[in-house]
């Protein structure tokens, strides 16, 4: 049995000192983010970014404000499960119209001064082009800390939640539990981390439930529409797939390893179904090709990160009638 690891005072102190991390291989229950963020290993997105390119590892990610939409999600699910106010502690309902600015949430998140942000006339009166920018920079004025949600964008997630609960993501083996039934007993944001020979490698669980045969995993998604998330199911989400997996099985050998995506779709009627790779896909060719990924993942990091600038032959094929 594994038993779940905590954050202690010395492994706090190394964090904040930048010392050597030294992790445990397992689970570690009500870790903080910041925390979970700063531990140096193998991670899916890492990994997703690198087999684009070496170079689009490289690539620092900004925050944008369509990110946060999915936080928001996974926080109302988290709160329909388990009674809390996640939800309304991160966000606040804005009446400000439109579409949230697409830099808005990365202002917040590093805390930039949002007076700054005003476009002004030489006058310094507010410019009336940006009238829908500068409604949505009041509201988070008058809520300082806090994430926006539109209101008609509150209305859209409450319908996406309450059809996600309804799911059923084990109806392909006969068994008509929901989620609703599911994710009272799951823990929420869970971080784990294992090893591969010298590679050390982490994931943060979604949601995640241990039984005595087995541990159920899922993977939250929200997507425009559930075709474009089967496209990206084959272009990533696979790696991300075998990728906790591998970690949930190193940690307990003797367990069955039950994984789903759970995606969400923002397009009427809001319809959320559950999703994995074939397993025969994985075993012909896609495990051996994500051990692969990693190992010149650790060669690349092992030679300091070079950017290469150029990406090997891609053979189209095309089909002729």
């Amino acid at each position: 049995m594994n038993t779940p690891g905590t954050i202690d005072q010395e492994l706090e102190d190394e964090l904040t000192t930048r010392k050597p991390i030294k992790l445990k291989q397992g689970t570690y229950l009500d870790t903080p983010d910041k925390y979970y963020r700063e531990w140096p290993a193998i991670n899916y997105s890492t990994l997703a970014d690198f087999n684009e390119s070496q170079d689009h590892a490289l690539m620092k990610k900004e925050a944008k404000s369509y990110f946060e939409e999915g936080t928001a999600f996974e926080l109302l699910i988290e709160d329909q499960a388990k009674g809390s106010d996640k939800f309304g502690e991160r966000f606040f309902l804005s009446t400000a119209p439109g579409a949230m600015p697409e830099d808005l949430a990365g202002w917040i998140n590093r805390d930039e001064p949002l007076d700054d942000k005003y476009r002004l006339t030489k006058t310094g009166e507010r410019n009336k082009q940006s009238d829908r920018l500068h409604a949505w920079l009041d509201s988070c004025r008058d809520n300082p800390g806090k994430m926006p949600v539109g209101i008609d964008q509150k209305e859209m997630l409450d319908k996406m939640v309450v059809n996600f609960m309804a799911m059923q993501p084990f109806s392909d083996g006969g068994n008509p539990v929901t989620m609703a039934e599911i994710l009272p007993a799951a823990d929420f944001q869970v971080p784990i981390v294992w090893y591969s020979g010298r590679q050390r490698k982490k994931a943060l669980i979604d949601m995640y439930l241990e039984t005595d045969l087995r541990i159920y995993a899922f993977d939250t998604k929200t997507a425009a529409d559930m075709k474009r998330f089967s496209w990206m199911l084959k272009d990533k989400y696979w790696i991300q797939e075998v990728h906790y997996t591998d970690g949930l099985q190193a940690i307990f050998p003797d367990k069955e390893i039950v994984w789903r995506f759970v995606v969400a779709s923002k397009a009427e009627p809001y319809l959320s179904q559950p999703y994995r790779v074939d397993p025969y896909s994985l075993s012909s060719g896609g495990v051996s090709a994500y051990h692969e990924l990693c190992e010149r993942y650790q060669a690349w990091i092992n030679e300091g990160k070079p950017p290469k600038g150029w990406k090997e032959l891609e053979k189209v094929r095309i089909f002729f009638e």
